[in-house]
């Protein structure tokens, strides 16, 4: 497991307010972790913005063949693409007409060239960490805090 305390404050922040997700690929199958995170998003009352190439809904929602047709503007990109495609990914990200302001990468994808490209310009990025983990355990923090705060 990844140490929780290792994600800086700004990037905690922006997914604790955040409210909409673009998953790129989404995966039809209940048990993949793109699927899952979609739908435990889709729970907490985030909208979410499926990608896939070969799907036309999942989760009751539309699925957009591409990135740029994604019709409104989203709070974070969830990637679960092939680690050796990474670079060609982020090409399509920068040609695309809307950048989110936070690129994440499921675990298991790195590429520090990609890394250093997206930071350069001014979004930040996380690769390698589960969000659905990381947003959870932020979750419970604050639930132990706030009942912390009411029995003072």
């Amino acid at each position: 497991m990844k140490d929780f305390r290792d994600i800086p404050d700004p990037i905690k922040s922006a997914v604790m307010n955040a409210r909409s997700l673009a998953i790129w690929p989404i995966d039809e199958s209940p048990m993949s972790d793109s699927y899952q995170t979609a739908r435990y998003f889709q729970d907490q009352g985030w909208d979410i913005y499926p990608i896939h190439d070969l799907l036309d809904r999942i989760l009751e929602v539309p699925v957009y063949r591409d990135i740029r047709l994604i019709p409104e503007d989203y709070d974070i990109l969830l990637l679960f693409v092939q680690p050796d495609t990474l670079p060609e990914v982020v090409n399509a990200i920068f040609i695309a007409d809307y950048i989110p302001p936070l690129i994440w990468a499921h675990e298991g994808i790195v590429d520090l060239a990609s890394i250093d490209r997206i930071s350069q310009a001014g979004i930040m990025v996380v690769m390698d960490r589960d969000l659905r983990l990381f947003h959870q355990f932020w979750c419970d923090r604050e639930l132990d805090s706030d009942s912390n705060q009411e029995s003072i």
